[in-house]
């Protein structure tokens, strides 16, 4: 299952914590995503931890199917704390065509130079493809704050999200492209892990839009529901892969 948004005042708040902090190295995060909505002229927030530009601040983002410069163009936009901003990374049109999607923004500090800042997409079962951004070298780390899952931190009534989303989870690891199909084809994030030997710092499944979104990485990082999202159908991509592995 999953959680749909109303685009008006859904969303979920997870408060800051120390595991939520994005360090100065290698980070990831997640989603899965269906848009089935994205009428409008500015921009729908999925995930955010601070306003746009601002220090601290994690935004991942679709540019709404009217927006000027950024139609149906998903992006993320990354400040740490000292003001140092690398711009916003944009893919391609991959917006308003309800289709299932695994998104993962993450800094890969082993990339090639001037590739440090990564947007991946995969559909289920499909072939990940990659936008880079430019590193900055004077980049570090993002943190402090809430994380809002379904509209941009700061509250602004023209940035909430309006479509459906499961399966939110960060960790201090850096996924290859084959890590990436691997959980679009049904590797379940926590199996990964376990055989990697990542830590997953929140894992929120969102299988059921109740009151508390139940992180399940073991850190305590539980999301309060704020308003009325509703449970929606979702894929089976969630269920093991027999043997499996990844190296």
């Amino acid at each position: 299952m999953a959680i749909g948004f109303d685009e008006n005042d859904d969303y979920y708040d997870i408060s800051d914590a120390a595991e939520l902090t994005l360090p100065d190295g290698d980070w990831c995060i997640a989603v899965w995503t269906y848009v089935d909505d994205n009428t409008g002229t500015t921009y729908q927030y999925l995930i955010s931890t601070n306003a746009l530009n601002a220090n601290n601040s994690f935004n991942l983002f679709l540019g709404e199917a009217a927006q000027v410069t950024d139609a149906n163009k998903w992006g993320f936009n990354v400040e740490d704390g000292d003001g140092t901003n690398p711009g916003t990374i944009f893919a391609g049109a991959t917006g308003a065509d309800s289709t299932w999607r695994l998104i993962v923004a993450q800094r890969n500090t082993g990339a090639a130079a001037g590739q440090e800042f990564e947007l991946w997409f995969c559909e289920v079962g499909g072939v990940a493809s990659k936008e880079n951004t430019a590193t900055d070298a004077d980049f570090a780390a993002i943190n402090g704050g809430d994380w809002d899952i379904g509209r941009r931190a700061d509250g602004d009534a023209d940035r909430y999200y309006g479509s459906i989303a499961a399966e939110v989870f960060k960790g201090d690891f850096a996924l290859t492209q084959a890590q990436i199909e691997a959980l679009a084809a049904g590797l379940p994030i926590k199996t990964m892990a376990k055989q990697l030997g990542y830590t997953l710092d929140a894992y929120l499944p969102m299988w059921e839009a109740d009151a508390t979104l139940l992180d399940y990485s073991n850190s305590g990082n539980n999301g309060t529901r704020n308003s009325a999202p509703t449970t929606e159908t979702h894929p089976p991509i969630c269920t093991p892969v027999k043997r499996r592995r990844m190296g």
